[in-house]
Formats: structure tokens, sequence, C-alpha cells
């Protein structure tokens, strides 16, 4: 009876949805307002439980609620057959809106609904977007917006005055009674620290005497390197830090003796002994590659194990003075020609090692070399009838065939496959021989359509050999552009450079007019090859008539090495612990001026001189040379005297410096823009200042000078212009008899 009863009520609620006219989707959505809710499977709670809800699930019910209806019926998902099921759940438990409840709110932005102040909080709040629940906040009140203090009687550091301050906002008056901060002098160091104790410093109250103290930080100890064991030649010493002051040891480490190699260093010194091991085979020509790898390392053990040393691998000065052979002079056993190479050998004073060396003539070139030098041998060879291709500036067969039909007209011998410098020289010569004086112009002057201007340097060899690098460089400064085809040399006194020249350089570089560009590279000469003067020349040719111009010559005597000489400053020895009287340039920072048990002194003085250099090394000097400014080498490129003497351009020249007889000492000194000198260092040391020393600040032209005497130094020299230096152009401490007795600070442009 039970069950036929709930059938009715289903019949009965199943019609009157069919009648109910629906309205928007949402009028069926339902919230569960129960913590947990069961749906049935028919509208009978003995039924069975299809699904347990959670207070604040969302249902949609499968039509309108019938009133007085204890089960409504809603829409699950049917996760066994798909789409939706039917079930039934007690009406009073379903509502139209969200329970808060069981709301995860989503709050919106906070709304003030009632500003705070000075006097009163405020408040805010929030609403939830998905129940509309309102969350209310109180707002702290703000802080009085006071204005400045007025004072109403004054205060000391030891009386109470008071004073009194009204808010903009609300006018609520704060008075209170306050001290004064302490008016405190200078500092004065009562206890110098070192770097084994801490110091003191204080200060007093101007106005009531309260003493501040403050501890000062112990000073860094001053180490220096100490040698314990000394280095022999192939074992390693032994050194520790050790402070100057206090002996305190800071510690120790191993160190090697000078010129030890070992695995991981790099650079040219083990690349010379990578290549010691190559030449007497102890390891592969390919591996001096300036790296102390684990190969060089074997080698070394070897060649250590060969010569009965100790087989560790590491160069020591030992090894390497076995390594390095003590070499004569070199042997020329077979001369260099310019059609085959030269060869010379060197012998080893101590063990007899004979080193032997390949002079190749140059310039030699070999199949499949590209470059402007083979464009100008293609051009030359076909203006004499030979066949060498295109001017591609390719060496490639057509070459080869053209040349060796010119050397067999010529009677010559041609190599396959290689152009030597005599060959160079047979064909260059050809073609000059074959001129015409209509074509050979000579050396053009100025206003002629080419005029060429050559400029050949040599550079330092690179051992004593006598191969010398040039460098060169060629413009053209006449009207017309033109075409640089060789660079000629020649030995004797009087060149001929139509019938005696050698070709060291081969190309075919378009000079424009005017000096619009240049050409330029570099060659390598035999010194002792030939006799006489060497005789350098250029050859181009005309790019409009064809004509032949010649540059001018450059002559140069044919000495085995390039002489060159280093002039530094005229050295002074001084020491700067017990300075001589007179007037020093110095440098020190205003922090430095310190006050102390012993008195005021100035800490951490660096005491210079101006650099002079001797009349005899300047009138000496001369291009090639070097000269040192301020530590530093300048090579002279280009020298001009004119009262006083301009190196490389001087202060309008790139690197250039002027140098100007000083007429109280007889040297020269530098001077740069607005007569400024240079100046060399001599160390570090500390002056006292005593009540009668004096100070004197005209660094200001636009300031009338300043003057202070003794204690007033200190303030003087802190109240210096902001980011006023005190270095070796502007600062100058005077000494007599061993006493600091005045100290200027000068103008300096």
């Amino acid at each position: 009876m039970r069950k036929l009863t709930a059938w009715l009520i289903v019949v009965a609620l199943a019609v009157t949805m069919l009648l109910a006219i629906p309205a928007s989707a949402d009028e069926y959505m339902k919230y569960v307002n129960k913590d947990k809710l069961e749906a049935y499977e028919e509208p009978d709670s003995d039924s069975r439980v299809v699904k347990r809800l959670k207070g604040g699930d969302r249902v949609m019910l499968s039509g309108d609620i019938l009133l007085g209806s204890k089960f409504t019926s809603i829409l699950l998902e049917d996760t066994r057959h798909g789409g939706q099921m039917e079930a039934w759940v007690l009406t009073k438990y379903l509502v139209d809106d969200m329970p808060p409840k069981y709301c995860k709110h989503q709050w919106g932005k906070w709304v003030i609904t009632d500003e705070p102040t000075c006097t009163h909080s405020g408040e805010r709040e929030r609403t939830c977007k998905i129940c509309g629940t309102t969350k209310v906040e109180k707002l702290k009140r703000l802080e009085h917006e006071f204005g400045k203090w007025k004072i109403i009687k004054e205060a000391t550091c030891v009386k109470e005055g008071e004073r009194v301050r009204t808010c903009k906002l609300c006018g609520y008056r704060q008075e209170e009674n306050y001290l004064a901060d302490h008016t405190f002098g200078k500092w004065k160091v009562t206890l110098e620290p070192t770097c084994t104790e801490e110091g003191e410093r204080e200060r007093k109250c101007k106005v009531c005497g309260y003493k501040d103290v403050e501890t000062l930080d112990k000073l860094p100890h001053e180490y220096e390197w100490r040698v314990i064991v000394e280095p022999t030649d192939h074992t390693c010493g032994t050194r520790a830090k050790i402070c100057k002051v206090c002996g305190h040891n800071g510690g120790e480490e191993q160190f090697d003796p000078d010129g030890t190699l070992r695995r991981n260093d790099r650079g040219d010194d083990v690349r010379e002994l990578q290549q010691l091991l190559v030449d007497q085979g102890y390891l592969n020509a390919g591996g001096a590659d300036g790296i102390y790898g684990g190969g060089t390392e074997k080698a070394v053990t070897l060649f250590q194990k060969d010569q009965g040393l100790e087989p560790d691998g590491v160069a020591w000065p030992q090894t390497l003075k076995r390594l390095r052979h003590d070499f004569g002079p070199w042997q020329t056993v077979k001369e260099m020609t310019r059609t085959e190479a030269g060869e010379r050998v060197r012998t080893c004073k101590d063990c007899g090692y004979e080193q032997r060396e390949t002079i190749e003539p140059q310039p030699r070139f070999e199949r499949g070399r590209r470059g402007e030098d083979i464009r100008t041998m293609q051009q030359v060879l076909n203006q004499l009838g030979y066949d060498a291709g295109g001017f591609d500036g390719i060496y490639g067969r057509k070459l080869d065939a053209a040349y060796a039909a010119f050397a067999d007209d010529n009677n010559l011998v041609a190599e396959n496959g290689v152009i030597r410098p005599a060959d160079v020289d047979a064909a260059m010569n050809a073609w000059l021989d074959a001129l015409s004086d209509r074509e050979w112009k000579g050396e053009g002057e100025n206003g002629d359509p080419v005029s060429l201007a050559l400029t050949v340097t040599p550079t330092d060899k690179a051992d004593d050999s006598s191969m010398v690098t040039y460098n060169w460089s060629l413009t053209n400064l006449g009207s017309e552009r033109c075409t640089f085809t060789a660079l000629l040399l020649t030995f004797g006194r009087n060149p001929d450079f139509r019938s005696q020249d050698l070709v060291m350089v081969l190309d075919g570089t378009e000079l424009k007019a005017n000096a619009g560009n240049s050409a330029s590279g570099s060659f390598t000469v035999d010194m002792d090859w030939g006799a006489g003067n060497l005789n350098f020349a250029a050859l181009a040719s005309h790019a409009r008539s064809g004509g032949k111009w010649l540059s001018n010559i450059v002559t140069y005597e044919n000495e085995s090495e390039v002489k060159t000489r280093t002039v530094e400053p005229v050295a002074v020895g001084i020491d700067v612990n017990r300075l001589p009287d007179g007037t020093w340039p110095v440098a020190f920072n205003p922090g430095d001026i310190l006050s102390g048990a012993s008195g005021i002194y100035m800490n951490g003085v660096h005491i210079f001189t101006e650099d002079h250099y001797a009349v005899e090394d300047i009138d000496a000097l001369a291009e090639g040379d070097t000269i040192v400014v301020e530590g530093e080498p300048i090579v002279v490129k280009t020298i001009a005297r004119d009262g006083g003497v301009a190196i490389n351009g001087g202060l309008e020249g790139d690197g250039g410096v002027e140098l100007w007889l000083d007429e109280e000492t007889g040297d020269y000194r530098v001077s740069g823009y607005d007569d400024l000198a240079t100046y060399t260092d001599h160390g570090v040391t500390t002056l006292m200042i005593d009540e009668n020393t004096t100070y004197t600040d005209s660094s200001d032209p636009q300031q009338t000078p300043t003057m202070a005497r003794g204690a007033e130094i200190v303030d003087a020299i802190a109240n210096a212009e902001e980011g006023a230096s005190f270095d070796a152009y502007n600062t100058r401490v005077t000494i007599e008899g061993g006493r600091l007795v005045a100290i200027s600070h000068i103008y300096t442009p």
C-alpha cells in the first residue's frame, strides 16, 4: 500500500510537471542546505540511495516543485549508461540561493563606507559574488599629521625646553618637554689602534662636557712575503706572509724558482719549451701549442730521465738549462740564392748539438695560392705574350704552363707547381726591359698624374739571425689613379731599378689620386745577402696612359741589426722617511689627517719627484728609440726640435709628448697641457704637523686664498671644496731641518 501511494505521487508529480510552463533555466537550479543530503531512486526514504550530496552543491530540478510535496525530483549524471537520470531528495533541504554556510566566497573589492580620520576609525566592506554575504571591517584611525615643532622654551643638552606642534587635520595640540642633542667637538684619537689591539677615540660635548667614546677597529696586518726556505734550481722554496708590525704569520706557501714551468701553464715561455723539446726529438712538431699539457709533461719527464735528473715532469731551471743549448753564431753552410734555399747551422758550446735551419727565398708561391701578387704575375706573363689565363689571382695549371713556356724561351728552369723568387725576377725584369722610354716615366713629382710616396720601416729581429722584417706603405699623391705593380729591391750605392732590381712584393692594388688610399704589407730580407746599401722603390702603372712610374727611393745601410735605445727619467734616490730639505709634490686623502696622542699627523702620504731627462739623452733621441713617460714606454715614430722637443706630433699627435728645457735644473721635463709635468712615486710615509706648520689653499683662483696653522689644518683640509683632490699636481709640502713647515694646495688648470 505504501509503494502504491508513492507511485501515485510520482504520477501526479509528472502530470504537474507536464502542465507547468518552464521559466528560465536558473529557476530550476537549487542549492543543498544541509551538510549531507541523500538522493533516492524513488520518492521514498526507504528506497535505494543513488548519490549523497554535500552542503552547497548545486542541483537541477527535473520540473517545478509541487506545493506541499515532501520529495522533489532532480537530474543527476548517469555514470553507468550515460546521459542523465532522475533522483529524489527531500524538498525542505533545497533553497534558491547559496547558503552562506557552505559558500566558498569569491569576494569583490573592498569599498570604504566610512573614511577614517585621526579622531575616529572608519569602515570598509566587501560582498561575496556568489552568495551576497557582506563582510565589514574596521579601519584604524589615521596618525595625526603634525606640523613643525614650535619652540616655547629653548633647551640645551642639560636643561629641558618646551615645544608644541598641532595636527593639520584635527587641530590636536601636542606639547612636550625635550633635551637638545649634545654639541660635540672633533674626534680625537686617545689610543692608536694597531694590528693586534683596538684603539679608541673620543669627543666631548661643548656644553655639558659629556664624553662620547668609540672603539676603533684593529688595523689590518701589514704583510710581506718572507722566504723561509730558499728554492733551488730543481726544488720549490717556502715563503710566509709575515706582518711587518707584529710578526703575525698569515700563512705559508711553496713557490717555484723563477722561470719554472709546470702543467697547465700557458704562453710564449711554454711554446719555447715545447719547441726545444721538438728540436731534440722529445715532442712532435704539432705539440708546440703554448699549453703545458700531458704530452709536454711526458716529454719533459723522458728528457729528465735521459739527463739523469729527477723525472717529475716539471720544467725546473735546471731542466731548462739542459734544454737551452748555449749556441754559437750561425754559420752558413749553403748560400741562399733566388732559385734555391740556403742552409745554416749553429752548434751548442756545451754538448755539440747542431741546429740546422733552411732559409727559403721569398716570395715563394705554390699552386693553389690566391692573392694580388698572383694576379700581378698573371698580368706580367700575359703582357709578355704568354697565356696565363684570366686575372683571377689564383695560381693554377695555366699559370704554371705560361711560366714554363717563358722559362723555355729564356733558357731557364721551371719547377712544376712552384714559382720561386728567381722566376718572379726573371718575368718582372723581362717586362721591365721591354718597357720603352716612352712608357718609363721615372719618378713622379708634385703636379704629375702619378706621384708615389713610399715608406719602408724595419722591425726588431726575432732572434740573432741576419733576417730582418720590413713594413712598407705606398700612396699616390698624383692627380690621377694608378695600379701598384711591384716593390723592388737593389743592393749597391747607385741603384738602377731598370736592370738591377729584385722583386720583393707583387701587387695589383688600385691607388686612388691625392692619397685616397694606400697599399701596405711586409717582407723579410737577409741583411748579410749582397753588398752595399739596400734600396727600395715601388712601381705603378698609370691607369689611363699605361705609363710606368717609379716611387721615391728608400735606402738603408746593410747592417746586421737595428740598434735602438731607451731613455728613462733621471733616477732620484730618496728615503721617504728622511726627506731632505726642499719642496716635494705629495698625494694624500683628506681623511688621512689625524689627531692622536702624539699630535697631529698626515698618514699615508705618497712622496713624488718631478720627472726630468738628461740633456744628452734627449739630444741623442732618434726615431725608433723608446722614451719612458709615467712608467709607460713610448716608441719614437717622429721627432721634431723647435725650441722644445715634440715626439710623435707632440700634444696634438696620437700618443705624442712634448719636452722643454728647465732653466733651473738644466734638464728636460715633460710638459703637458697647461704646462703640467709628470711625476714618479717614491713611496709612502707619515709626516707630523706641529703648531707652527702653515697651510695655504689657493686652489680656487676665483676665491681669496685661505690659511690655517697647526691644529686648524685638520678642519681646513676637511672643509675643502667637495670633490677636491690632493695629488702631486696640486699639493706641495716644504721640509726644513727635517721638519714639515708648510703645506700648499695650489691651482691646477
